[in-house]
């Protein structure tokens, strides 16, 4: 496993599905007519039943986006006021290891009380944390043992000074938590959902038919009516579309990626189908430290499940062959878990979900 910082400075972005349209030449702008070349080119766009959730350059957020969104009378659009920066995680183990690289790296991060967002690709994994907390949390992971590109440390660190670094990361008595406490974060009062989609985590060949596939993106973002299938479920979409300078993934229900020429997708069609289990983290998600660590430890390195994970501004999404989501259900609302609500924060109401896990 080789963990590389990569360049781009990113800022994340939560509004709801009924102002899709207000955002369409901004969504054009990033994924087609952006320099996708550039190393600092990361564009992430997620849609779910709660939400529409972009992770994207501050530039694109604040001067694509917002002005497209404060146009509108709803006031249901939220950007995080902190800059994120990303280690991307490579391995060649792949997605039949993720469950355990999930856990592992969340682990250390968790005790030292770093708030991250995780997700999960077809290529690789994304780690986002706060950049000022940075050169902290990579020192963090240096010390456990994990091994950094150096040529990204140098040019995104300068000259690392671990002592120093190690100095202010020092955990307290308060901060030094048992795996009890590591736990506390996946609160009871968070609903639990388990979605109908069923999908598959696929990536695209950019160089196959370019004019295609963006074609296809286009559609599925702004015009899914045209899609073939999208009027005959009742299920809303699950579609979730991350592309950097290295490649492009999509996480997707099947009737979408059928939009593709074959030649475009990269990976197998008779793998098993994956289901989601989403929580609902009641806009927590980029302040609480642990709620990764949380989630994943159980399922992966208890239970043995294998999982991918996607973080959203208001939701964890884990991700599960279907053949395992009956086990994993179990695990996640049989697992003692301490109920720390927090007051401040409203639940994001429900709307269009299956099968609610019983807790």
């Amino acid at each position: 496993m080789t963990i590389f910082i990569l360049p781009a400075r990113l800022k994340l972005l939560h509004f709801q599905k009924l102002q899709l349209p207000l955002v369409a030449h901004a969504l054009i702008k990033a994924c087609l007519l952006s320099d996708t070349t550039d190393p600092s080119y990361f564009f992430s766009y997620t849609e779910n039943s709660y939400e529409i959730s972009i992770v994207a350059s501050v530039e694109c957020i604040e001067k694509d986006f917002l002005p497209l969104l404060s146009s509108d009378s709803f006031s249901g659009v939220q950007v995080s006021q902190d800059v994120y920066r990303v280690l991307q995680v490579d391995d060649e183990g792949g997605q039949d290891c993720s469950g355990k690289r999930i856990s592992d790296l969340s682990a250390p991060l968790a005790q030292a009380q770093f708030s991250i967002f995780y997700m999960s690709t077809y290529q690789t994994d994304f780690v986002l944390i706060k950049e000022i907390k940075l050169a902290e949390a990579v020192a963090s992971l240096i010390r456990h043992g994990f091994d950094f590109d150096q040529e990204s440390v140098d040019e995104e660190l300068g000259s690392l000074d671990m002592a120093h670094v190690e100095t202010l990361n020092a955990p307290s008595i308060a901060q030094k938590t048992d795996e009890m406490q590591l736990h506390a974060d996946l609160s009871q009062s968070w609903e639990q959902t388990v979605l109908d989609n069923e999908l598959r985590c696929v990536g695209l060949n950019k160089h196959a038919d370019a004019a295609s596939w963006c074609m296809s993106i286009l559609k599925i973002l702004l015009y899914p009516d045209m899609i073939d299938g999208y009027r005959d479920t009742i299920t809303p979409r699950f579609f979730s579309y991350t592309s950097t300078c290295e490649g492009v993934s999509l996480m997707t229900d099947q009737y979408i990626l059928d939009t593709f020429d074959e030649n475009i997708i990269c990976g197998t069609e008779d793998e098993t189908p994956l289901r989601v289990i989403q929580v609902n983290l009641s806009d927590s998600n980029l302040d609480r430290c642990g709620i990764v660590r949380s989630i994943s430890h159980p399922l992966s390195t208890e239970a043995q499940i294998n999982i991918l994970y996607l973080s959203t501004y208001t939701t964890a999404n884990i991700i599960v062959s279907a053949g395992d989501l009956e086990q994993a259900k179990t695990v996640m609302t049989s697992r003692p878990q301490l109920d720390i609500p927090d007051p401040t924060k409203e639940e994001t109401p429900v709307s269009a979900l299956s099968d609610p896990i019983e807790t």
